[in-house]
């Protein structure tokens, strides 16, 4: 009996290290392997190459360079201007909103606007994510205009990348980009509230405090900040606006597991 105990120890462990062994294989690959997704990728950039002029409200129109920032007024709406090639045949124009309202014009016809000034519960201005304009073959030659307007003098006058293809490949290329640290924000939210009950579990079982709840409440917080923070955020719930005001009140409310722990530490002495 005692040896197949024994070998049946032997075999766990051997398991538990092959299990350990095929995780960090998988984790090696992943950081230091060639990356696959590059393969399928369309030969030409999906930014925007052609010329933006902005048109001034004196009537005269500047070429700028894109991204950017400019000296608007809050409030102001800034217009931007292209002219689509005689050869277009993309099928989406993007543009990230920096706490933005944005409107897209294909000739005279608006394709796509973005505000939240009916929906949101606090605020005077939307809170930033992707706008995506439907676009046609048919639009070659046209004119695309975009307005931008925001009542805040930090983000007045900035205009971040524009894009323009295939809108999966798009979205590939901004995930691609900022994919890693919204997963990071998820494994620190994950950990932290696997702290949190481990913490709140072991002080009801031992009827004593353990200083890892705290520590789990700072990481639990700090994850939603960077959740809200996250350039995909509005692909993760359906009101971004309410991720992007929660990431501000967990800022605001972080000192407070930190207030507890030196508080529950001065009590012990």
């Amino acid at each position: 009996m005692r040896t197949q105990k024994s070998n049946f120890q032997t075999m766990k462990y051997f398991f538990y290290i092959l299990m350990i062994a095929i995780l960090g294989w998988f984790c090696f690959m992943q950081l230091f392997g060639a990356n696959e997704q590059n393969y399928n990728n369309p030969s030409k950039s999906i930014i925007y190459s052609g010329s933006f002029y902005w048109n001034k409200e004196d009537g005269t129109k500047q070429k700028i360079d894109i991204p950017g920032t400019y000296e608007v007024k809050p409030g102001h709406t800034m217009v931007l201007t292209t002219t689509l090639p005689k050869d277009y045949d993309e099928t989406t124009f993007a543009i990230r909103s920096s706490l933005q309202d944005i409107q897209f014009y294909v000739g005279n016809s608006l394709r796509a606007q973005y505000s939240t000034k009916d929906t949101r519960m606090a605020g005077k201005n939307s809170a930033s994510r992707y706008i995506f304009c439907p676009t046609t073959y048919k639009d070659a030659g046209k004119t695309l205009r975009i307005e931008l307007t925001t009542y805040t003098s930090n983000y007045s006058g900035i205009v971040n990348e524009v894009y323009c293809g295939n809108k999966a490949e798009i979205w590939q290329y901004i995930y691609n980009t900022y994919g890693i640290s919204t997963f990071i924000a998820f494994f620190i939210l994950f950990t932290g509230i696997t702290s949190i009950l481990f913490g709140i579990a072991l002080k009801n079982v031992y009827h004593t405090t353990f200083d890892m709840e705290y520590f789990g409440w700072c990481m639990l917080m700090g994850s939603i900040w960077m959740l809200g923070e996250s350039k995909i955020r509005q692909i993760l719930v359906p009101n971004a606006s309410a991720l992007a005001a929660l990431c501000f009140v967990m800022i605001m409310l972080s000192p407070l597991p930190i207030l507890f722990y030196a508080d529950n530490i001065l009590n012990l002495i």
